[in-house]
């Protein structure tokens, strides 16, 4: 599937409530924050979450940043045509998994069950196989003998899913601030950071029909919008999973018309 980007998140303008109601402080509203410090708690092993948003939107995928479930938690994503839930089911991902399946060779063979999960992912995502005109969403989250249920964002909207892929030489780098110092006697203490990732991809073949859209990208997000991007879409495993991430746009890059139909875009995300 390739290259999938989610410019803006609808979900930030949406009235999100919670069943049962979360921990005092720490409600649902925390999850259109982009704030560590932020999340949303529900005491217990299972949520539910309404989303409704204030108009028709397109949503093509949802995505459950910086939480705490386990490798035995699952979730399950219901879209609605109407308002509080109501209308045409258009859309029921079934009860799937919210950590994804090693893949074959990421196993660690006597020791990892066939399909064990990716352990220590702190995020899920949910891609439709096309963005669908919807107004409200139920997200429900289970993860079985857990003390409670944390997130601390929810992003989900349209997307942008170019002609052709971008082209070979695409990047990925983990980055930290650490703070590194010589001692008196020449010893070398470290502090380590926390990492970060850094993904770098260029695109070369934007046609002419979609540059309106990916302008609107550079327009609208800039670099001081978050924006999601599933860049290895469809290879699973750690694979699919290292190269997903919220961030921002590290600066405003350039679309240069390469020819009559044909324009190009780099793009360097940061991981937020």
């Amino acid at each position: 599937m390739g290259l999938i980007l989610i410019p803006r998140g609808h979900t930030d303008d949406a009235a999100i409530t919670s069943t049962p109601a979360a921990v005092p402080g720490l409600g649902p509203n925390n999850l259109q924050v982009s704030d560590r410090g932020a999340v949303y708690r529900v005491l217990g092993d299972s949520a539910t979450l309404q989303v409704d948003l204030p108009s028709t939107a397109r949503i093509g995928a949802l995505v459950l940043w910086r939480h705490t479930l386990s490798t035995a938690a699952n979730w399950r994503v219901r879209l609605y045509e109407e308002p509080a839930l109501g209308g045409t089911l258009q859309y029921d991902s079934e009860t799937t998994a919210a950590i994804p399946a090693k893949a074959l060779g990421e196993l660690d063979w006597g020791i990892d069950p066939l399909g064990a999960a990716i352990a220590g992912m702190d995020y899920s995502y949910m891609l439709l196989p096309d963005d669908l005109v919807t107004r409200s969403i139920r997200i429900d989250i289970a993860d079985p003998g857990a003390e409670r249920i944390e997130v601390g964002r929810l992003f989900g909207g349209g997307t942008l899913r170019p002609a052709f892929n971008f082209r070979w030489g695409q990047a990925l780098a983990w980055e930290r601030d650490t703070v590194r110092t010589r001692t008196a006697a020449g010893g070398l203490r470290v502090e380590a950071g926390t990492p970060w990732r850094r993904l770098k991809i260029a695109l070369e073949w934007l046609q002419d029909d979609e540059r309106a859209a990916w302008a609107s990208l550079l327009r609208d997000a800039g670099n001081g919008r978050e924006i999601w991007i599933s860049a290895r879409t469809g290879e699973g495993g750690r694979t699919e999973a290292d190269n997903a991430l919220l961030g921002y746009l590290v600066d405003n890059p350039e679309m240069t018309r390469e020819q009559v139909f044909r324009y190009s875009l780099p793009l360097e995300i940061e991981e937020a």
